[in-house]
């Protein structure tokens, strides 16, 4: 085993003599192998553990023998452990266990990297995991990207451990008396993985002995292809889609042009957590009414009128700002000077006017477009929606919900950067203020 994992390192140089090495241990069979053979390669190495508190005594067991272990072997320097609630984490996220586990694993993760307790962190999956993970995307109806499963290295996460089977670790274990963990949880079909571990892959195994040796070749393939299939759709990406101040903006028009958009449109939005289901609905509503919006954790999409735009979900929307005199003001992300002036002159930079506010304009509000505003812009007798006066400059909808309003009580007086109300044109010397936004 020790010759096959070198060879496996090295074909795919997961890591070279200079990194530190942590591992990510449960005390479960798999990274406990994982520990023995890492300690019999005399490779340096840290343990990593995290006690996520589900199974309350047996959790604490479990650390306490990880603990014990990292003192056992020679060639570990230490360990690393962690203990958080992932029940209550996930009631106060909404998420499901799973999900909550899998974020407070990784955000430890991250947090030991960035302290450099580690340059490449080895988790112990095998081919085994591998094939349950192609069958749970193909039950999540995957594509390629899915059903390519776990990849051998993603960051400073590497999975040497691809190299074995399951067999081939039990093999290892009780040829040499090695004692682990058994976590009950892994008994309990009420999960899918453990259903597809328990029931699925042995009842076809049993039919077709090389199954999983094939499906382990499969996935393989499927990742090379996927590799090609992603640098040829990059350069289709670039071409309808463009980045400003970090926004996304796709063409719809482009987009709608392939045979099969919503597969561009997941590729694109994947890494922002859209899922199929999610492009899909997308794609249908491109024809109808703009304004559509769709929303991940961190993220948000709106369909406007020619493009689809994606950015940063903000947490929530600004409070408005009352102004009761002359000064310095933050709002949202926008910082703004009102001052009183006797002496002026205009100029076309758009951040920066001009306006005459009398003492009964006062206090002035700060806030953002809300639905119903109107408009009265410099020159114009009657008012237009705003909404008509985002369409005319040609501000998409996403552009339009962060623009700042100075307002007196329910009239807008200055859309800013774009344009005054006639409300407040200067007509005489009485009551000027320079009004000046970045």
């Amino acid at each position: 085993m020790l010759t096959k994992l070198k060879s496996f390192i090295e074909k795919n140089q997961l890591f070279n003599k200079s990194d530190q090495i942590g591992l990510a241990i449960s005390g479960g069979r798999d990274s406990v192998c994982a520990a023995y053979i890492i300690n019999e390669l005399k490779i340096s190495f840290v343990m990593v553990h995290v006690n996520f508190d589900l199974r309350k005594e047996e959790s604490e067991n479990d650390q306490k023998f990880v603990e014990q272990l990292s003192k056992n072997l020679a060639h570990c320097k230490g360990l690393q452990a962690i203990k958080k609630n992932a029940a209550k984490y996930a009631k106060e996220n909404k998420l499901s266990v799973q999900e909550a586990a899998r974020e407070i694993r990784y955000s430890y993760f991250d947090k030991l990297k960035k302290s450099n307790h580690f340059d490449k962190l080895i988790t112990a999956h095998h081919q085994n995991d591998l094939v349950e993970t192609f069958f749970i995307n193909l039950y999540r109806k995957s594509g390629i990207n899915g059903l390519k499963s776990i990849p051998i290295k993603r960051g400073y996460i590497i999975r040497p451990f691809m190299a074995f089977s399951s067999e081939e670790i039990d093999a290892y274990l009780t040829n040499r008396a090695i004692e682990y963990r058994e976590d009950s949880s892994n008994q309990n079909h009420k999960y899918l993985r453990n259903s597809i571990r328990k029931k699925v892959i042995p009842s076809i195994l049993e039919s077709m002995p090389q199954f999983l040796d094939n499906a382990v070749q499969t996935i393989g393939n499927l990742k090379a292809e996927n590799d090609t299939f992603n640098y040829l759709l990059e350069q289709e990406i670039s071409k309808i889609t463009n980045r400003d101040s970090g926004i996304i903006f796709i063409s719809k028009k482009l987009l709608l042009n392939y045979p099969h958009p919503t597969i561009v449109l997941y590729r694109i939005l994947d890494r922002y957590q859209f899922n199929f289901d999610q492009c899909q609905q997308i794609i249908e509503c491109l024809d109808g009414i703009s304004g559509k919006q769709f929303f991940t954790k961190t993220h948000q999409l709106i369909t406007d009128r020619e493009q689809i735009i994606v950015k940063t979900k903000k947490k929530s929307q600004a409070t408005p700002l009352i102004i009761k005199k002359e000064g310095h003001y933050m709002f949202s992300n926008h910082s703004i000077t009102i001052k009183k002036v006797t002496h002026w002159e205009f100029n076309k930079d758009k951040k920066e006017e001009i306006m005459q506010i009398p003492p009964s304009m006062f206090p002035l509000t700060i806030r953002n477009w809300k639905s119903g505003d109107r408009f009265t812009p410099l020159g114009m007798k009657g008012s237009k929606s705003l909404s008509d006066f985002f369409i005319d400059q040609k501000i998409n909808l996403m552009e339009k919900s962060e623009i700042p309003l100075i307002c007196s009580k329910d009239k807008i007086l200055w859309v800013m950067g774009h344009q005054i109300s006639d409300l407040v044109k200067v007509s005489g010397t009485k009551n000027i203020y320079r009004v000046l936004y970045n």
